[in-house]
């Protein structure tokens, strides 16, 4: 059985977020880990951390939290978060660029794949408005790091239920974090790009 390791922050850990609230996580087990364990067969293995960008990260992953031993694949999916510019470099870039020299490292015979980080709201109305510039910059810059560094790049950005017109339906609790139906459809489409 191939075994997938998903790297990632709290849309990796599987956050539903919580109704008006932002910064509180309410992480479930039906993550998109969960749904792409059920979807292509594999063994999933779920290394998100809520509220971590590539920096925090990276320290996470040096310090022995990350276990990439016998992964065939591995997906990448920060930048929610901030810290990803893809004009003017930051301590971010420089580490997320680190982390995926030691996920090479670390898993040398695995697939390793980016995803640029999903739709977010741009609604005042949801409690975790205000993300969309961070993920905006993080969208542009993981699609030229995957170049730069010869990594493939999923698009979960352009995922076409992702929208503002759908995100009751989606990531109904706070316009940024998903729920059953958004989690199931990202596994989805995550799994379409890798196997």
């Amino acid at each position: 059985m191939k075994t997938i390791c998903c790297l990632g922050d709290s849309l990796t850990e599987g956050d539903y977020g919580i109704f008006g609230k932002s910064g509180i996580a309410n992480v479930q087990p039906e993550g998109y880990p969960y749904f792409l364990e059920q979807t292509t067969g594999c063994k999933v293995r779920n290394f998100g951390k809520s509220g971590y960008n590539a920096t925090t990260y990276l320290n996470h992953y040096r310090v022995g939290h990350v276990d990439l031993s016998g992964a065939d694949t591995v997906i990448v999916m920060l930048g929610t978060n901030g810290g990803l510019d893809p004009v003017n470099e930051t301590e971010g870039n420089r580490d997320f660029r680190e982390l995926l020299d030691l996920c090479r490292r670390d898993a040398p015979a695995a697939n390793i794949y980016l995803c640029t980080p999903p739709h977010v709201t741009e609604d005042p109305a949801w409690s975790n408005c205000g993300y969309a510039p961070k993920v905006e910059k993080a969208v542009a810059f993981v699609r030229k790091i995957g170049q730069e560094m010869g990594f493939p790049v999923i698009e979960t950005a352009l995922c076409p239920e992702f929208t503002a017109e759908n995100e009751k339906i989606y990531q109904p609790a706070d316009g940024l974090h998903f729920g059953k139906a958004g989690y199931e459809i990202l596994a989805k489409f995550i799994a379409n790009a890798i196997m």
